[in-house]
């Protein structure tokens, strides 16, 4: 049996087209990744963290880690902080008392985590400067630990339904009955279908927050379209 055999017009045009694959391929390869600052914001550590006396102060400020903490070390917090750090309890970090919130990014690609870590570990040797300014109603979603139970933009804990597009559903009012009283709308203890998931209701009251943090919190949901 002989083999195939290419005619020479046939040949350049599987040269070419494989030529072209690769080509594409390498270039999505090469910007399908954002830098480590993008990064940085995407994932949101911003809003919990300071960078450069910019950021949130819910976690403890990342502007010297680099100094502190080994690669390995930071790689395990972003996939799994309770490796560290017990959930809901209080820890001295740098002379200051923080309560531990941080959610584990299980879901976040390795390769992405870890060039995150590896740009976190520079830290403070380079110079930051990021002109980003956290929503008033997310810093506040985050300091009353709506994050331990809810996702917003594949940030956040999963015992609770995802939130990154609510706004779409659900009206303000709704919203904010939802945060003050959610047995308005669910049983409590009983499994609820939401979305095509399942979730046992636990929704706690919420309801000593002041009636503009409701406002900023209950305002900033529903803009998440």
């Amino acid at each position: 049996m002989r083999g195939y055999k290419m005619n020479k017009t046939k040949k350049f045009i599987f040269i070419t087209a494989v030529s072209f694959i690769l080509c594409f391929f390498s270039v999505g390869l090469a910007f399908s990744m954002p830098s480590g600052p993008k990064l940085f914001k995407e994932y949101y550590c911003i809003d919990c963290h300071t960078l450069g006396h910019q950021g949130g102060t819910v976690g403890p400020d990342l502007s010297k880690i680099g100094k502190t903490k080994s690669l390995a070390w930071i790689k395990a917090q972003i996939f799994h902080p309770g490796s560290h750090f017990l959930l809901g309890t209080k820890t001295k970090i740098n002379g200051k008392m923080y309560l531990v919130r941080m959610p584990g990014f299980k879901t976040i690609p390795p390769a992405v985590a870890n060039k995150l870590a590896e740009y976190i570990k520079t830290f403070p040797s380079r110079r930051q400067n990021f002109s980003y300014k956290i929503p008033k109603g997310l810093k506040l979603f985050r300091e009353d630990n709506c994050v331990a139970c809810h996702t917003i933009n594949g940030v956040g804990g999963k015992i609770g339904p995802n939130l990154s597009h609510i706004g779409k559903t659900k009206s303000l009012s709704w919203i904010e009955t939802q945060i003050i009283d959610p047995k308005v709308h669910f049983t409590y203890g009983v499994p609820t279908t939401i979305n095509g998931h399942t979730y046992l209701v636990i929704m706690p009251t919420l309801n000593k927050i002041s009636s503009s943090q409701l406002d900023t919190i209950a305002k900033y949901l529903e803009s998440l379209k």
